[in-house]
């Protein structure tokens, strides 16, 4: 059978189910670890695509919903403990490279899954020293079922949860297979509950219309008694424990597309049981197809399936028994250069900016405006403190730029007030007045530390000019504004605070810049 019929037939793919419940509980890891996850996918993509492709439910979950309570009572009740879940990020972009999700918005992604599984006490993190990869491959990017295939067969990274970001999922906006998850990129943005979705999947979740997917119905008329064999949940949940979700704190629900709720929360399309009790589906469960302005919840039931499932199909998962070093939300990252208006030349130049205590990742903005407007450009590094811009900046303007700081454990920085660094922009290249209106010499160089250099600036005309000295990796270490009269001006460079090594000594105004470059000895 072939992949694609096996995710649209999953019943038929299914392994035999333990049904025997004095069988061992922990014999059931190794069995749920050699069968794949249905897939499951989540549909809100604008152009109107498919919106899930699986039917059934997971082996394990199968297994689960017939020994819940024996699972509860090995548990001892007390299942309240932080689990953690490491998660690397695999970004996927065409054959040249391009079309990637952004970075800063895949962390904004798993900031928003972490608020939705919070009340689960379920923490993901980004797997320290390989939190993201970047893979270049046109037929992942977008693809079918048999490239979904390929891309996690060919990438699989054990002992955590694979999250990888596409273009087009197969015409979704993402599915749980394989044990992995996939998501779409134009599924992903602020508000979107497409992670915490398909992560529920992940640990087992079905919809709560399990059974309805694909089905088409009048629901204006009673419901069938099944489904293909599967039971339809009753309206007052009297059979909820072998019929629908198998969860009885989720509501009856038969709505397979994607709807918008009431304002109480509900939906608007009116549904009729098969006793013909009518009933509303419940808009706040994250595992159904409301529209994301509706759904917020797992319910209790749903989080201890989940739980259950991090326990066993996934123990692997759970490496931490603490949390991990968080940032102080009260840090500020203090930027180095350019600032006070340094001028740079406008399509190559570095930012830098000094580490912050626990910080790993670093998302960089540069806007057009102080109010941050509109951003030009944007860029989340890891383990740098640089950042270097060589495109989309315009020329002979002011512009703002600033730096927020992240770790992998710490992915919800708070949007506080962070330093904002001005600087103006030049076309170098273009021209450079400077160099013929001011004749530089520096001397003595090299010169040991402490023992201070002198510049000597010959100008024909009097002005202006900033005159900043950084080291070998572009961190400023001085910066003073200089009054240059006509004829000679002698300024001294003092080096007492300089460590042996090589500087630039930058002049620079309106006309142009001048670069010198000091050695500083012992």
């Amino acid at each position: 059978m072939s992949l694609e019929n096996c995710y649209k037939k999953y019943d038929i793919c299914q392994t035999n189910q333990l049904s025997a419940l004095s069988m061992r509980l922990k014999f059931y890891s190794l069995f749920a670890a050699l069968t794949l996850n249905a897939v499951a996918a989540f549909g809100q993509q604008p152009n109107n695509t498919e919106w899930c492709g699986t039917k059934g439910i997971t082996p394990w979950f199968d297994y689960y919903r017939q020994n819940r309570e024996a699972i509860s009572a090995e548990r001892g009740g007390s299942d309240t403990a932080w689990l953690y879940v490491p998660v690397t990020l695999q970004i996927t972009g065409t054959d040249a490279g391009s079309g990637y999700y952004p970075l800063e918005q895949a962390i904004l992604s798993v900031c928003q899954m972490n608020q939705h599984f919070a009340p689960a006490r379920i923490h993901y993190y980004l797997q320290p020293g390989d939190p993201v990869r970047y893979l270049n491959n046109s037929s992942w990017h977008n693809h079918q079922w048999d490239g979904g295939a390929d891309l996690i067969q060919s990438n699989m990274i054990p002992d955590r949860l694979n999250a990888f970001v596409v273009a087009d999922p197969a015409g979704n906006c993402g599915y749980s297979w394989m044990d992995a998850i996939v998501l779409s990129k134009n599924c992903s943005g602020p508000g979107n509950r497409t992670w915490a979705h398909e992560a529920g999947h992940h640990l087992s979740l079905p919809h709560p219309f399990v059974g309805w997917e694909g089905f088409t119905w009048d629901y204006s008329q009673p419901a069938p008694v099944d489904i293909a064999g599967h039971l339809v949940e009753a309206a007052d949940s009297s059979n909820s424990y072998i019929a629908g979700d198998y969860f009885r704190d989720t509501r009856a629900d038969y709505l397979n597309y994607r709807w918008p709720c009431a304002a109480n929360g509900e939906s608007q399309t009116l549904q009729h049981d098969p006793n013909n009790t009518s009933f509303r589906s419940d808009g706040t469960l994250i595992m159904g197809y409301s529209s994301d302005d509706c759904g917020a919840i797992f319910t209790p039931e749903q989080v201890a399936a989940m739980r259950a499932n991090l326990h066993d199909q996934h123990a692997n998962y759970l490496q931490l028994t603490t949390a991990g070093e968080e940032i102080d939300d009260a840090a500020v990252v203090e930027l180095a250069s350019p600032i006070d208006s340094q001028i740079v030349h406008y399509n190559n130049f570095t930012l830098h900016w000094n580490p912050v205590p626990n910080a790993t990742f670093y998302a960089v903005e540069v806007y057009l405006f102080s109010n941050l407007t509109p951003r030009l450009f944007y860029q989340t590094v890891y383990n740098t403190t640089s950042v270097t811009v060589t495109k989309g900046i315009p020329n002979n303007r002011t512009l703002f730029w600033r730096v927020r700081a992240y770790n992998e454990w710490d992915l919800c920085q708070p949007a506080n007030s962070q330093q904002l660094g001005v600087f103006k922009t030049k076309n170098f290249s273009a021209t450079n007045d400077l160099e013929s209106a001011v004749l530089a010499e520096l001397s003595p160089n090299p010169t040991t530390a402490g023992n201070p250099a002198k510049l000597l600036l010959t100008s024909d005309e009097n002005m202006e000019a900033a005159l900043t000295i950084t080291d070998a990796s572009g961190r400023q270490c001085q910066r003073q504004t200089v009054n240059l009269s006509f004829g000679e001006n002698i300024l001294e460079i003092p080096t007492d605070a300089l460590q042996a090594g090589f500087y630039i000594l930058c002049i620079q105004n309106e006309k142009g810049t001048i670069l010198k470059r000091l050695a500083v000895t012992n």
